[in-house]
């Protein structure tokens, strides 16, 4: 061999060696970058249903034949307190749904709409 080949040599095996090792670290990150986005995911669809949740409830207490039944206060104010607890983690679920807090008041016009047109149909 000759010495050029032998210098080749020297230089083209550590860099496919540094070259795996990079594609290895770049493949792992990525895939924890997507658990980290599903989980983001998953938890902004979670604080959405709780809070339109919540709006149903806060209407349905509202209603004249359940005011002021403790039962419906302590379940409206137990899930006040579980959306606080939950708005803890905004950075997690603000990752995925920068405009969450639009997509939550829109939910709550949907579910109102939905509440007086059933009450029409009665």
């Amino acid at each position: 061999m000759s010495l050029l080949s032998i210098c080749l040599l020297v230089v083209v095996i550590p860099s496919i060696a540094a070259n795996a090792v990079m594609f290895w670290y770049a493949k792992n990150s990525l895939s924890n970058f997507n658990s980290v986005y599903r989980a983001s995911e998953n938890l902004s669809e979670v604080f959405s249903t709780i809070d339109t949740y919540r709006e149903h409830l806060a209407h349905v207490y509202e209603m004249p034949t359940f005011y002021g039944d403790e039962t419906l206060k302590g379940l409206l104010e137990h899930t006040g307190q579980m959306i606080e607890f939950m708005k803890r983690y905004d950075e997690v679920y603000s990752f995925t749904q920068p405009n969450l807090e639009e997509q939550l008041s829109a939910a709550a016009d949907d579910l109102k709409e939905y509440d007086e047109e059933k009450e029409k149909e009665e």
